[in-house]
């Protein structure tokens, strides 16, 4: 009866046209409910949301992966950017997306990702060029907005993405900046190296692994990482408040950890603690491990 009436009132906001602000709190309630239903009740939660699941609307997007894998870099750059369809019958749900705190934390690793090619770069600088590499790159907004807005002097990106397609897309997003970057197709455990680097960055890439894939490519990349310069790698956190509506609105699953998790996972892939840290971005959704050499 309490899944029926969770049903029923998800079924209300569709057919209003989309949630209002004062609904933001009631479809979070609401994805908490919904979480372990039986395949019929899943079946009838499919056929009340079928109306949004239009590739126009981003929770559309997220939901019926058009590329067929979840976060691909054409979703990551729609949050990014903010896209808001312009049907209006979408709209109020691309709004609601937005304002997640999970589509906040992934637009502020953006700008946590630029803030360390700034730090490298001017450690580094002026004696020597600064390597990045950027594993599971997507749409590379990030490195376009580096380029944009700061000294690109002597900075070098590395963009590795295994979609062929995601490096067409960020080829053209960056397209200004081709004697900076360097785009490489390519799955990151199949990647050899002719290079150390200052900075190996990977947003959104480990949080899809099992532990035992992010211990195996924490341990493969980590000897090309210099002396001084470090690896950072993002993972959602366990105390991510938007979890549910990912997996319940967006079909979005990742493998959510905490800061013990992720430095438990560092130390089996053999770093030395005194190199390991976790920090976050502002709400505290996004983790970042840094593995210092």
């Amino acid at each position: 009866m309490e899944v029926a009436k969770y049903i029923s009132e998800l079924e209300c906001i569709v057919k209003k046209g989309g949630p209002e602000k004062n609904d933001y709190q009631k479809l979070k309630t609401i994805a908490s409910n919904l979480k372990n239903i039986t395949l019929v009740e899943e079946a009838k939660l499919y056929n009340i949301f079928k109306p949004i699941l239009d590739l126009n609307s981003i929770i559309g997007h997220t939901f019926m992966k058009p590329h067929g894998y979840a976060g691909d870099y054409e979703l990551i750059d729609k949050i990014h950017l903010k896209h808001v369809s312009d049907d209006p019958f979408l709209q109020k749900w691309d709004c609601y997306y937005h304002e997640a705190d999970s589509s906040t934390a992934v637009r502020n690793r953006k700008d946590y990702f630029i803030d360390l090619i700034n730090e490298k770069r001017n450690l580094n600088k002026p004696s020597k060029n600064t390597h990045i590499l950027n594993l599971g790159s997507g749409p590379c907004r990030d490195v376009n907005e580096f380029f944009l807005n700061n000294d690109k002097t002597g900075v070098y990106i590395d963009c590795v993405d295994m979609d062929a397609a995601a490096i067409d897309y960020a080829s053209a997003v960056c397209d200004n900046f081709y004697q900076n970057i360097n785009f490489i197709n390519r799955n990151a455990f199949r990647l050899k190296p002719d290079r150390q680097y200052s900075l190996i960055w990977s947003s959104g890439l480990f949080d899809y692994f099992s532990d035992k894939l992010f211990v195996r490519l924490i341990h493969r990349m980590y000897e090309f990482i210099e002396e001084g310069g470090e690896m950072v790698i993002g993972n959602f956190s366990t105390s991510n408040p938007g979890k549910n509506e990912m997996e319940v609105y967006g079909n979005w699953y990742l493998n959510h950890r905490n800061e013990e998790m992720l430095i438990e996972l560092a130390l089996k892939a053999m770093i030395d603690r005194d190199k390991i840290s976790v920090n976050s971005e502002a709400t505290g959704v996004n983790l970042f491990l840094h593995l210092r050499k």
